[in-house]
């Protein structure tokens, strides 16, 4: 498809020039009068103009600079980027929100919406016996990048105080959440608790091979991080751009490729709802000690899920208590 794109660029654009140029010329030495009905005439006047359009255009394109010929330091630092790549890279998967035509049916990850419970189990309250509400139904999937904190996890309910990022992690270290986990899903009944403020989203997963760290706290070594500043400074190369390839942000969903799939080979930033790969910090975070980060559920649009402006909630999890920490922040 890139070879046909190239060909088709440059059919384009010498057509659009030798179209332009016979016009011009036509016009000045007024050639259009003279070849007057011979379309023969016209016609070797026009091919003569293509082929002298091509021959300039080859001669330019021979002549200008590759990225790589402008930039031959990037050519000798590609085995240190690709290494540092391999040893950055962390599989994932990521938890795409669609809007919900409906209640969600079956086993099905959702946001703004619990359905699946033991019997028995209500809404849980918070300290003035309000109802909590309901932030998501997540089946945790069994796909490459799933934790192996998880491995014993089938689905995870979670709860929370429509302002439980104002709560202090001091004091209240799961910020107002209530997060339940089911280590089978036989025993469970449907229930419907649906989310006053949230709207209700399809979250749909799939695995990503190439997660990568935003900055330095979300991941990775000092000595790394030390490797990467110093490429920066010594040979102009930007982390995002160079080494990351992009930065893919639920605010910016216009921009998403059409799948996450790690065959597209991108080395991401996947700043969405996701299981593993890195946590996308706005600010400084230290995950909790004996905790581990399993995963993340961020601003969307679609599910009117603001968090404050444009935040998060990163979830921390020990696999011996049964036991959750969860961190928030924002712009």
């Amino acid at each position: 498809m890139k070879l046909l794109g190239a060909i088709l660029y440059h059919i384009f654009v010498v057509l659009g020039w030798s179209f332009l140029i016979s016009k011009v010329v036509s016009r000045l030495l007024g050639l259009k009068e003279k070849a007057g009905d011979n379309i023969g005439l016209a016609l070797a006047y026009f091919l003569s103009i293509v082929l002298a359009v091509s021959v300039c255009w080859y001669i330019y394109n021979r002549k200008a600079p590759t990225p790589e010929a402008s930039h031959p330091e990037t050519i000798e630092q590609q085995p240190r980027i690709d290494d540092l790549r391999r040893t950055l890279q962390k599989p994932a998967v990521i938890l795409r929100s669609t809007p919900a035509p409906g209640k969600p049916e079956g086993h099905v990850s959702c946001l703004g919406r619990v359905t699946w419970q033991f019997p028995g189990e209500t809404c849980p309250v918070d300290e003035e016996g309000k109802p909590l509400e309901p932030l998501a139904t997540l089946f945790v999937p069994k796909l490459p990048g799933v934790p192996a904190e998880l491995s014993n996890v089938a689905l995870i309910t979670i709860f929370s105080t429509e302002e439980g990022w104002a709560e202090s992690p001091e004091t209240k270290p799961q910020l107002g959440c209530v997060i339940r986990t089911y280590p089978t899903l036989k025993g469970l009944v449907p229930c419907d608790y649906v989310s006053g403020i949230w709207k209700t989203c399809i979250l749909t997963p799939e695995a990503v091979k190439h997660d990568m760290p935003q900055w330095p706290d979300c991941g990775g070594t000092d000595e790394t991080w030390d490797i990467i500043r110093a490429l920066e400074k010594e040979h102009k190369i930007d982390y995002h751009k160079s080494i990351c390839d992009a930065v893919y942000e639920t605010r910016l969903k216009a921009d998403f490729p059409q799948s996450f799939s790690a065959d597209a080979s991108i080395h991401a930033v996947y700043e969405t709802h996701k299981f593993g790969g890195y946590p996308t910090y706005i600010q400084d975070n230290e995950a909790p000690e004996n905790y581990t980060y399993v995963m993340q559920i961020g601003y969307d649009p679609d599910a009117n899920l603001d968090l404050a402006d444009c935040g998060c909630y990163y979830f921390y999890y020990n696999a011996e208590k049964n036991d959750w920490r969860v961190h928030f922040d924002c712009y």
